[in-house]
């Protein structure tokens, strides 16, 4: 899994390569400027290379992955501009404009647009009755290029790790963290499980305990320091939620 802003995204495990459905100019260095010296400039060299090495065009048998499984590309066709739409016309347009307002490279065309629609026709990999899955998208799309030896979940075919696997270990994370808050004592903070003094500022929900009934009402405490306060608000808002407004003050407790 990838996580990106806060949110995750399925990558497969394997090592992949970068695939395209159709050529592009080939990638410029990607550093500005030229090394001092004749050692570095063959190591930039080598280093580019190695980038471009990684890049592979879609031709037919080539394994890709596609909905977490292992494809064969069948066939991949360029769609001819009148099929395009006009969604893709208009952004077609709008990339000229932006081009003639400022000029980089050459001036795209209708035949070298990098998000031209293609049409991608798939198939499951080892399955060669099964029916095609046609797909239409942008030149531009990154396709995940597999190698052919991969491995992929025995029970259900996905590439790890598999819609299982990520489930299993989201239910392991939340026994964990669930026995870690049923071994917190009365008293305690409920998000760092140590102790609250006398001395220590906190805040104290009054009410039914929402993450540990068992405490016993006015039992849901937390310290009112930085560390702790991610979790003091998850479980404000939670206890706001369940109807609660009563605002909390942030004192020393007694008797504790």
């Amino acid at each position: 899994m990838v996580t990106i802003n806060g949110r995750e995204y399925w990558k497969t495990r394997t090592p992949t390569k970068t695939g395209y459905a159709v050529p592009f100019p080939r990638f410029g260095p990607s550093r500005y400027g030229e090394a001092s010296t004749a050692q570095r400039r063959r190591d930039d060299r080598i280093s580019d290379r190695i980038r471009d090495e990684r890049i592979v065009i879609l031709q037919p048998d080539t394994l890709v992955v596609f909905q977490r499984a292992p494809y064969r590309v069948v066939e991949v066709r360029e769609i001819p501009p009148d099929l395009w739409g006009e969604k893709l016309q208009k952004a077609y347009e709008d990339e000229l404009t932006r081009w003639d307002a400022r000029p980089w490279g050459d001036r795209p065309t209708l035949e070298t647009w990098r998000d031209r629609p293609v049409s991608v026709v798939l198939r499951p990999d080892k399955q060669p009755q099964a029916k095609p899955i046609h797909l239409r998208g942008r030149a531009s799309f990154n396709w995940d290029v597999l190698p052919e030896h991969y491995a992929v979940c025995n029970a259900c075919g996905e590439l790890p790790p598999c819609q299982h696997e990520l489930t299993e270990d989201k239910v392991r994370a939340q026994m964990v963290l669930t026995e870690e808050l049923m071994a917190i004592p009365a008293g305690h903070c409920l998000s760092c499980g140590e102790a609250i003094t006398s001395r220590m500022q906190a805040v104290r929900f009054p009410g039914p305990n929402l993450w540990r009934p068992d405490l016993g009402d006015a039992s849901a405490v937390f310290h009112a320091r930085k560390e702790c306060s991610h979790d003091a608000s998850r479980y404000r808002t939670q206890w706001e939620a369940a109807g609660n407004i009563d605002a909390q003050t942030e004192l020393p407790l007694e008797g504790v």
